[in-house]
């Protein structure tokens, strides 16, 4: 039974059926342990009243004269008129003295267990099937005592054909509601499985043609349950898996593109050499300076693409250092002047007068930094100035800004500086520009590090980049 309709229906009447067969079960328990309580309660009031009127027609020497004896069967007689018990009154041989039915006066019941009990001075009741087996009696047995002496015994008995009808009845009525309920549960879990199965048929064809890319995944499910947020959170995923694909094939063209140029002007070179440029002095330096040129951009493009790859698969939340940021940050800044020439803008370093702490990945935080200083380095002139600030921010968060006073940026180009491959600088001019894959970098770092970067720039006034950071205690 694979199907989950059939599981839902097949558990249903499973979880409705147990309880009402337990709840009837005890109902008819409980009656009949009530109805049997009662009628011994009844019975046994009875025979202590007949016990009493029995020992109040006795003379001194514990007999019954005849004249009370007459007396005595009439008024159990009309007893049982009324209580529709039968009423013995017993010996203390066990012979019956009176018989409200005025049968079997003068028989010997003391072969019976419950009167031979009750000769001893003890109660006793017990239920005994009919030699037709068609009624169960009910018997009690009520020893009559003067003072600690026995002088008879209270004998009473009835059928319960009365309780046994009420049971019948009972049980009846029991089946009959059972059959509706479970009629009624049938149906009511079925249309429940078929409505659940119904709405999960839709979800899987709705997947199903989406992985096949025959359409966009819409799924038809209303509501406000777990299935509908389930198609929902679906085609939250189908979208974005749209969005991821369209954006790689983008990266993957932009990739193509940005590759083809370096390659090209690499073969031109070469074919240049090969057809004889080669044996002058001048072209051969200036063919193979191109190509180690270009090689030497194709490389650093082809790093920069797999450190982005990294940084998509990069886990956020990856083990990070406590650190002194800003002493961080100093160390990062010395560690780039030493790379640089005599003739450079001056940058100047601002440290907050206390410590500022953060949790980060130093060599993740050197790449930002070094791509923003690489970039103001590039556009700044030597005599210029470029300034990195460090100080708390509001919502407990440490600020980082690098400004330079270079040439800035053109209010048009604002919005795309942190965009794969974009770069200001024209791509068919022979100087060593970026790939426009370093503030992508950048921009990926921060974000992974849970932080925010962003620019500001007013054109031919310099550039300022500003990238915020959680901070943390000490």
């Amino acid at each position: 039974m694979k199907s989950i309709r059939w599981q839902i229906l097949l558990l249903c009447v499973l979880v409705m059926l147990a309880p009402i067969l337990y709840l009837n079960w005890r109902t008819a328990a409980t009656f009949d342990t009530f109805t049997s309580k009662e009628l011994e309660n009844r019975m046994d009031d009875c025979a202590i009243l007949a016990g009493e009127q029995y020992k109040a027609s006795l003379d001194a020497n514990n007999t019954l004269d005849e004249a009370q004896r007459v007396r005595l069967a009439a008024a159990v007689q009309a007893a049982e008129a009324r209580i529709r018990i039968r009423i013995q009154i017993l010996s203390t041989n066990g012979l019956v003295l009176v018989d409200s039915s005025n049968a079997v006066v003068g028989a010997d019941l003391s072969g019976r267990p419950e009167v031979q009990v009750a000769l001893t001075g003890r109660y006793r009741a017990r239920f005994q099937l009919s030699d037709d087996h068609q009624y169960m009696y009910y018997y009690v047995a009520v020893p009559v005592k003067r003072g600690e002496q026995v002088c008879g015994v209270a004998y009473l008995s009835r059928h319960t054909g009365h309780v046994t009808k009420a049971s019948i009845k009972l049980s009846s009525f029991q089946q009959k509601t059972t059959a509706w309920a479970i009629a009624a549960g049938v149906l009511l879990a079925t249309l429940l499985a078929f409505r659940l199965a119904s709405r999960l048929r839709k979800l899987t064809a709705a997947a199903t043609a989406f992985a096949r890319g025959q359409a966009p995944l819409h799924v038809d499910v209303r509501g406000r349950d777990e299935i509908a947020e389930l198609a929902r959170a679906i085609e939250r995923m189908a979208t974005e898996l749209q969005r991821t694909n369209r954006y790689n094939r983008e990266f993957i063209a932009t990739v193509m593109h940005e590759l083809k140029m370096p390659v090209t002007a690499i073969q031109g070179a070469a074919e240049l050499l090969e057809q004889g440029a080669f044996a002058q002095e001048d072209a051969r330096v200036k063919f193979l300076g191109n190509i180690r040129f270009e090689t030497e951009r194709l490389a650093r493009m082809i790093w920069e693409l797999g450190e982005l790859t990294k940084l998509d698969t990069e886990i956020p939340h990856a083990p990070r250092e406590k650190v002194d940021y800003g002493a961080c940050v100093r160390e990062i800044v010395e560690r780039f002047e030493n790379t640089l020439d005599a003739a450079h803008a001056a940058i100047q370093v601002n440290l907050p007068a206390k410590p500022v702490f953060a949790k980060i990945m130093p060599g993740r935080i050197e790449q930002v930094l070094g791509n923003l200083l690489d970039n103001a380095m590039r556009y700044t002139p030597a005599t210029g100035r470029i300034e990195v600030t460090v100080e708390p921010d509001a919502g407990h968060t440490v600020l980082t800004t690098v400004r330079d006073t270079g040439c800035g940026i053109a209010p048009s180009n604002l919005k795309k500086v942190f965009d794969r491959f974009f770069t200001t600088e024209p791509k068919d001019r022979p100087k060593d520009y970026g790939s426009g894959l370093g503030l992508a970098i950048a921009k990926s770092i921060v974000e992974n590090h849970q932080g925010t970067i962003e620019v500001e720039s007013v054109y031919g006034h310099g550039a300022t980049f500003r990238f915020r950071l959680p901070a943390c205690e000490a």
